[in-house]
């Protein structure tokens, strides 16, 4: 037995909220790599870490932000009818 016997059903649930799975899973991934490769500059620029996580949390909001736009413009292109089938 299928999970969502319905193509439609399946397309619907999975256009509102793919989106929203890969920025809960991404997310922690992008404040590492934002933390590793700008904090210990930002550390010294600014003396502690709480300006430094204020501006690490701003910044990966955005990133993240932008790899969803990025994502629904071209990663949902395969739930159209003439893009691929879901199987």
């Amino acid at each position: 037995m299928r999970l969502f016997p319905e193509k439609e059903k399946l397309k619907a649930i999975m256009k509102r909220w793919l989106p929203l799975l890969f920025a809960v899973a991404w997310t922690p991934m992008v404040w590492m790599l934002l933390a590793a490769l700008i904090g210990p500059l930002m550390v010294r620029l600014f003396g502690s870490w709480q300006p430094v996580v204020a501006v690490l949390v701003v910044s990966t909001a955005l990133v993240t932000g932008g790899m969803i736009a990025v994502f629904r413009r071209y990663g949902l292109k395969i739930f159209e009818e003439k893009g691929g089938s879901i199987n």
